[in-house]
């Protein structure tokens, strides 16, 4: 199964399967850079609200505001590395650090669940996300988390 995310001007991005669009997020920026990130799905529902923070020093924070349980499986807790609901912990690691090359993957306890090659020259972000259909049941967290941490990654350099 392909995902494929783009990027807007306003540095907001599209999930989509087939053509077809599955969620979304906006970013507000904040002076302080402590961003509003929220994400809906297809029919425009919130799904997810989140205050991204950036310190100078160490790695981007995320606080989840608002949840829609009903459309989300109770994640507890997002980082620039992992998703975590109460059952499961997805880590993402990218493939090579001293490379140009931006792919990562998705793991659940040391098996690839899903990956993800991110077309490089580019002006705005653009992926793939190459999932198996038998690993369906993590793609809704999978897509949330990648538009949690990369949602104005143009801009901040998370």
């Amino acid at each position: 199964m392909d995902i494929e995310f783009v990027e807007n001007k306003k540095q907001s991005l599209y999930a989509y399967k087939d053509d077809e669009l599955l969620f979304y997020s906006t970013i507000k920026f904040n002076w302080l850079r402590k961003n509003s990130v929220k994400i809906f799905d297809f029919n425009d529902d919130l799904i997810l609200e989140l205050l991204s923070y950036e310190s100078p020093f160490g790695s981007a924070k995320y606080e989840i505001l608002f949840q829609n349980k009903e459309k989300t499986k109770d994640i507890i807790e997002i980082t620039g590395v992992y998703i975590s609901d109460h059952n499961k912990i997805l880590r993402r690691t990218t493939a090579n650090y001293f490379s140009l090359n931006n792919s990562f993957s998705y793991f659940l306890e040391g098996n690839t669940i899903a990956d993800v090659k991110e077309k490089f020259w580019s002006s705005s972000q653009k992926m793939s996300l190459k999932i198996d259909v038998e690993k369906g049941e993590f793609l809704n967290n999978i897509i949330i988390h990648i538009l949690s941490t990369r949602t104005g990654y143009n801009s901040n350099s998370v």
